[in-house]
Formats: C-alpha cells, structure tokens, sequence
C-alpha cells in the first residue's frame, strides 16, 4: 500500500450507497413506519368510524382483538397478511441487498436495545426456519435476506406464522365477542379522549426512541449515510 506525505496511510475511500436503489426499499419502510403511528394515534377514533383503516394502518394485537367484531373474515386475514407480506419483502431485500452492513446498521440502530437483537441473531444463526416461524418481524426478515434463505422459503415459513396467529386472535376475540363489544361501546362514548390520549402517548413514544437512537428511518440519504458508516466499520474490522 502507497504511504501518503510523512509515511501515513491515505484515508479509506469512503463507500456511497445507490440511493436510487435504496429508494425502492427507504420509501415503503418510511411509509410503513409513519403509517403505523399514525393508527396507532388515532386508533380510538378509527376503531369505531374505519376499522378496516386501522387494519391497514396498524394491525397490533390489541387493534386486531378490538377489530375482529366490527370486520368480516375476508378483511381481517387479508389486509393484515398483505401488509405483513409487503413488510417482510421490504427488510428481506435490504438484507438480501446490503448484508452484513444491514446487519450492522441495525445493530447501531438499537442502541439501547441491542442485547435482546444480538440474542435474536444467535438463535437464528443457531436455527434459522424455527426462529423465521416464532419471530416473523423485520429482524428476523432482514437477516433471512443476510443469508442463504430463498426468498419463497421465508415468506412461507413467516406469513404461515402470521396466519396462524391471525386464526387464532380471531377465535379469541369471538369467544369474547360479548366483552369486546362493550369494550368497543366505551371506546365510542370516550372516543374524543381517547384519541387525544393516544396522540399524546404516540407523540412522546417518538420523541424518547428519537433520544435513545432507535427512530424509524426517515429519508433515504440518511439511510444511505448510515449504511455507509456501517460498511466502514466493517472495513476497519477486517485484518490489513
């Protein structure tokens, strides 16, 4: 390696990320994250005026359970299966894409978080279609894209989990249909307080992951930025 003036070694070129690729994958995660608080803010209010919205929003658990009686069958599997589709392709790709400098920007990403993803990625190195069914997030999906998993595989395995889970909610929720309709009652006669509640608690769950390094990527140049970083330090990581 050429020596720079006075014998030192010239800066590492620094790598710049396609942004028009990234584009295709920095957009939907975008959406997909400001979508999501914004059914979950105003989830109150979309329980009982648009259902099937908040299905399309936000399909939580708990909106699933409040969901289920005031949906039919078709809407209820179906949106929440298509958006999880949509989702898992998404991190899939940038796994599949980037490797481990996904990995690795995630990993600066968690901050705080960080030791129960590094276990995570134990187990899935350890057994990878176990953890793909139990775990059908975005970690999971990105580091399925990170290894040799064909793509038709893990959306199997994973939206196979999804479903169930789907069938499963749905039969709680009817065997307790009675309960979640007065649930659903009270949400009706609160719905302005409720929705202001869970516009604050939303707006102040953002603020403190903005603090504590876990905010959602909001642009494609700083995820661009950000999985350059990610890739230097692996370059500097590596022997030589």
């Amino acid at each position: 390696m050429e020596l720079g003036p006075r014998g030192r070694r010239p800066p590492r070129a620094k790598p710049v990320t396609q942004r028009r690729r990234l584009a295709i994958l920095a957009v939907p995660m975008v959406t997909f994250a400001v979508t999501a608080n914004i059914g979950n803010a105003l989830a109150p209010s979309l329980i009982t005026d648009a259902p099937v919205t908040l299905l399309l929003l936000a399909p939580r658990l708990r909106w699933l359970l409040l969901v289920s009686p005031k949906v039919g069958a078709l809407s209820f599997y179906a949106i929440p299966l298509l958006r999880a589709a949509a989702v898992l392709v998404t991190y899939f790709l940038l796994g599949r894409w980037y490797g481990d400098r996904a990995i690795r920007w995630l990993e600066d990403r968690a901050a705080n978080t960080a030791r129960p993803l590094l276990w995570i990625e134990r187990q899935f190195h350890r057994a990878r279609y176990p953890v793909a069914f139990l775990m059908p997030g975005n970690l999971v999906a990105l580091l399925a894209g990170a290894s040799p998993m064909p793509m038709p595989v893990y959306l199997g395995v994973a939206l196979t989990s999804v479903a169930i889970r789907l069938v499963l909610v749905r039969y709680v929720a009817d065997l307790f249909r009675g309960p979640l309709l007065d649930a659903l009652d009270w949400i009706a006669d609160y719905q302005l307080w409720l929705t202001v509640a869970s516009i604050v608690g939303v707006f102040a769950w953002v603020a403190w992951s903005n603090r504590h390094g876990t905010a959602p990527v909001v642009a494609v140049d700083v995820l661009a930025e950000e999985l350059d970083e990610a890739a230097e330090q692996l370059g500097d990581e590596r022997p030589g």
